[in-house]
């Protein structure tokens, strides 16, 4: 098996996985794990349908991967906005 191949079809699992773990309810559509999940195996599948040349396949993932991604990055601003490094050294000296 070559690289290419153990690309394919370890991105294909990631999504899966994903996908499985939410069907049987240990993963949530809206957890930064489930959206990484599918932003990662997203991009691993499109690599491989460029070096593959399917198309179709390409789009679909590179879909998938903006709007996985779009998510990605929701998440991470939401995380950054609450932890507030300014505001909690403000606290520790000035008590405020």
């Amino acid at each position: 098996m070559d690289p290419l191949e153990v690309l394919g079809i370890g991105s294909a699992f990631m999504i899966l996985y994903a996908f499985v773990a939410n069907e049987y309810g240990t993963l949530s559509v809206r957890s930064l794990t489930y959206d990484a999940l599918n932003f990662l195996g997203s991009i691993g599948l499109f690599i491989y349908a460029f070096q593959t040349g399917v198309i179709p396949f390409m789009v679909t993932n590179s879909v998938w991967a903006c709007v996985s991604g779009l998510d990605v990055y929701k998440h991470m601003r939401r995380r950054s906005r609450k932890v507030r490094p300014m505001r909690m050294l403000r606290r520790l000296f000035v008590g405020k």
